[in-house]
């Protein structure tokens, strides 16, 4: 199955073509801000270097955050669009997934965070599953233990003390197995988890912890093989925390709001009544 891979859910992009057995070609760059500018040119010479046509894939994936809201909707929109054109199958993937699944090694648990931008971290806690297939082939499968929350490092730090032993505690031993902190984080988050943490964690470096495309195609395609499969009319960004859009203050009484005029009071100038009967229209 040849599977495109798109991942714009930060600064960081990256976008892969690939199968079970080969990868194809794989981009992976800081794009800043300037995810709607470049995602469609690298997508472009990604197929012409590979020598592969849109109409040859046989599904999309992407990741669905939390991350960046504009960068988020970039990728999503651009998976549905080449699913719907297309007619083929999407599978959407939680951004911190991949994040964990690119440590899938580990064989402690595995926590794995996005910097959300207010002194608060997105957080996910995993452990890795080894499988056998045919042949011998050793095939990791993530199972993930906890919500995606959005905390602080300290409330992350709390919480992950608190679930330890349910999560990973063997009967008749005292000591813990350490947890993996793997991410995009900062050196003031890194520090206060650590402050709290102690010999109870471990860090990837950001080299390490860099997201990439092929990881996202694999845990699709495990996926799409389990028969899971994203409603491209249904497929949303995983914001965990909605984004920050308020209500116009203006429309409030045509919207069930409260209304600061007092009983049988007229609007008070036309540009008033203008709004209002724009807000009827619309």
């Amino acid at each position: 199955m040849l599977l495109l891979a798109l991942d714009t859910s930060t600064r960081q992009a990256s976008l892969a073509l690939c199968t079970e057995e080969d990868l194809l070609g794989e981009y992976t760059w800081h794009v800043g801000n300037n995810h709607s500018v470049e995602l469609l040119e690298r997508i472009q010479r990604l197929f012409a270097e590979s020598g592969k046509t849109m109409s040859d894939i046989d599904g999309v994936a992407v990741a669905t955050g939390p991350g960046s809201f504009n960068g988020l909707r970039v990728a999503l929109s651009t998976a549905k669009a080449l699913a719907f054109a297309l007619h083929k199958p999407l599978i959407g993937v939680s951004t911190l997934d991949v994040i964990a699944a690119q440590q899938c090694q580990w064989s402690g648990p595995i926590c794995a965070l996005l910097e959300e931008g207010r002194y608060e971290l997105y957080a996910a806690c995993y452990l890795s599953d080894q499988l056998y297939g045919e042949g011998g082939e050793l095939i990791y499968r993530l199972r993930r233990l906890s919500d995606y929350l959005l905390q602080t490092p300290q409330q992350i730090a709390i919480y992950l003390q608190e679930q330890a032993s349910s999560w990973v505690g063997v009967p008749g031993e005292r000591e813990l197995p350490p947890f993996l902190l793997c991410g995009e984080i900062n050196v003031a988050s890194r520090h206060s988890l650590y402050a709290q943490l102690q010999e109870q964690c471990r860090f990837v470096n950001a080299v390490q912890a860099t997201r990439r495309a092929s990881t996202l195609a694999m845990l699709a395609l495990q996926r799409f093989h389990d028969g899971e499969e994203s409603d491209p009319l249904l497929l949303e960004p995983l914001y965990v925390r909605r984004p920050s859009i308020t209500t116009s203050v203006r429309k409030q009484p045509l919207l069930g709001g409260r209304s600061n005029r007092t009983p049988g009071q007229r609007p008070t100038g036309p540009s008033e009544t203008e709004r209002e009967e724009g807000a009827i229209r619309h």
